[in-house]
């Protein structure tokens, strides 16, 4: 669990490190969150869908994936999918129950009653309205004067000048300050500038007004859906818009070891926004040497979301439940932040160490995680360098699967006895720190899904024996003096035969067979080419096993699968996918062999790691 923390502190940094604002939070995402290529586009403004079957497909899965990517955070320490706490409702009952109403009838009534104290009932100027405007004009000469004066004296050269220069500028001085005397005392500055300064505030209110009203009106129209347009409440603008269908925005890394430590240590240290429960975890991962993935930063642009008009000194809020104090992250705010920037990655490598084999990672029994993620029952090899690493599973129905669910509490449980056993030959103060580190991770076990990547591989790797040095058999040692006995004693020559007891006789119980080892072999339809790298996910149909596989480069890929019923699904880009079934009734082999037709389709997926949140100023300001 380590160093998938590793990598997200990482990420974290490089994020820092470049475009982070002073509000920004940078956020874990401890739960798995894989999304495909096809999901995410569905949230696009339906303008930007050429396809109208996907049009159709968006009005029934687009909210799911909306309100997951709009989920607030309630925690300073992750972020993950709350449908409770979602930002629609949040700004939607926001907008329902501020002051708008108040202050627009309270603003006509302000409109309606023009000022007596400016205009007379011809609507003319008052008396001390035009005595204001002249006073002030007469001021502003004055300056003008005084500033007109002040650009001479670079052109004067003797210090006569300079002298009457000086004299006048005391005079012009003077003379301003006698204008504004009299501007403030005959021209009624304070009762003028006193009343214009509340003319003026309800003219900010007037356009506090109209950007609520605006606000609202957004929503309100985004929220309208039909048997044709899904509501854009749900839209999202990702930015960089094509992260999906190319290389856009997207770096890869490789973290070596070294500073896969080094990041964890810092993540522990600094114990920023990480639960302790998941810094809590730290298995043995000495067999992982570096990790290898692509990522990006993808911003969340909402058309109808605006926080400016809740900045306003003019916003009110009378509900119990305050919006924001501008630090504090939980349930107890009704808007502390929101998430504006997913931090994803794709293309996962974990590399191993050279002495791991395919069966350390192929247990039928157990799934390998790295941090949430589950990794692929199989260990790839780079050909160009030797190098062997893990990939994750990127089939979305194999990872909300039942038998995936499964595996994965029996993983669990098998990790957990295995504790168990370890802990029975520590000492009695160790039990209680261990005991401790159990609680915590029983605590989170709500937020995340753990795995020992160690447990199905650490034990299964060549073990080097220790030399023992031969001696020679030492004789029985005799006693100095041996004890004579009378003749006869020693009993008879021969050893007597004792009766022999009849024993029953062993009959082997024939096992059954564990399963068969099925190859599997894809190819093209047309030219029956060899397909590399195909992605074959099969799952038990009357049992809980799962296995996630791809083919090599010639097409082939062989696999214990256990007697049983099976579905089979492959798939890769530019084929359509394959569905089919099979079955293993007994030990002998068996050969599969399927053949995709061409198609173009893409098959993306990306696991959301982290979430950069907004935090949210104090609301109201005041």
């Amino acid at each position: 669990m380590k160093y998938f923390v590793a990598v997200y502190q990482k990420l974290k940094n490089i994020y820092m490190s470049q475009s982070s604002m002073e509000n920004d939070l940078s956020m874990i995402c401890p739960s798995l969150r894989v999304y495909e290529n096809e999901e995410l586009e569905l949230l696009k403004p339906q303008s930007l869908l050429n396809d109208e079957q996907k049009k159709a497909l968006s009005i029934i899965k687009k909210q799911n994936v909306a309100y997951e990517l709009n989920s607030v955070p309630i925690s300073p320490n992750f972020w993950d999918l709350n449908p409770n706490n979602s930002l629609f409702d949040i700004y939607r009952d926001i907008l329902d129950k501020n002051n708008l109403k108040n202050l627009e009838e309270n603003l006509n009534q302000v409109l309606e009653n023009k000022s007596t104290v400016l205009f007379d009932a011809k609507n003319s100027d008052t008396k001390e309205f035009k005595a204001y405007k002249k006073y002030r004009t007469l001021y502003e000469d004055t300056i003008n004067k005084v500033s007109d004066h002040l650009l001479l004296f670079d052109g004067l050269d003797t210090d006569e000048e300079k002298s009457n220069w000086n004299d006048r500028l005391i005079s012009l001085n003077n003379l301003k300050e006698l204008a504004f005397s009299e501007w403030k005392v005959k021209g009624s500055k304070d009762l003028i500038e006193k009343e214009l300064a509340r003319i003026n505030k309800s003219s900010d209110a007037d356009l506090y007004l109209a950007m609520a009203q605006n606000a609202k009106h957004i929503f309100e129209a985004a929220e309208k859906t039909d048997v044709i347009n899904n509501a854009s409440i749900h839209d999202i603008n990702f930015i960089p818009y094509d992260f999906m269908e190319n290389e856009s925005g997207w770096n890869s890394m490789r973290i070596e070891k070294s500073e896969l430590e080094g990041l964890h240590s810092e993540a522990k240290n600094n114990n920023e926004n990480i639960p302790t429960e998941i810094l809590s975890i730290d298995y043995d991962e000495s067999m992982i040497q570096a990790v290898e993935v692509e990522y990006s930063f993808v911003h969340l642009k909402r058309n109808w979301f605006n926080k400016n008009f809740m900045l306003s000194e003019h916003f009110e809020w009378k509900e119990p439940k305050k919006i924001s104090d501008g630090q504090t992250i939980s349930n107890d705010f009704k808007l502390p932040a929101f998430p504006k920037t997913m931090i994803l990655i794709k293309n996962l490598k974990v590399i191993l160490d050279p002495s791991i084999i395919n069966a350390s990672v192929s247990n039928t029994e157990q799934l390998v995680y790295f941090g949430p993620m589950v990794m692929k029952q199989q260990v790839f090899v780079n050909k160009s360098n030797n190098q062997k690493f893990l990939k994750a599973i990127t089939n979305v129905k194999t990872i909300k699967s039942d038998q995936l669910n499964y595996l994965a509490k029996k993983t669990m449980i098998a990790d957990a006895q295995k504790v168990a056993v370890l802990n029975t030959n520590f000492s009695a103060k160790m039990e209680s720190v261990e005991t401790l580190k159990t609680d915590n991770n029983a605590a989170f076990a709500g937020k995340i899904n753990t795995g020992n990547i160690l447990g199905n591989i650490k034990n299964l790797r060549p073990l080097t024996p220790v030399p023992h040095g031969a001696s020679p058999v030492q004789p029985s040692p005799q006693p100095s003096n041996p004890i004579k006995v009378p003749w006869g004693s020693w009993g008879p020559k021969f050893p007597t035969i004792p009766t022999p007891t009849p024993t029953p006789i062993p009959v082997p119980v024939p096992q059954p067979p564990l399963g068969a080892i099925v190859q599997f072999k894809v190819s093209d339809k047309i030219n029956n080419d060899p397909i590399y790298k195909c992605a074959i996910s099969i799952k038990g149909t009357n049992n809980n096993r799962i296995f996630e596989i791809e083919s090599n480069e010639i097409g082939i890929i062989s696999q214990l699968i256990p007697i049983g019923e099976y579905s089979i699904e492959l798939r890769i880009d530019d084929y359509a996918v394959l569905n089919q079934n099979f079955s293993v009734n007994n030990a002998t082999p068996i050969n599969l062999e399927y053949k995709l037709q061409r198609e173009e389709v893409k098959f993306k997926s990306f696991f959301l790691i982290g979430m950069i949140c907004e935090r949210m100023p104090r609301i109201p300001v005041d």
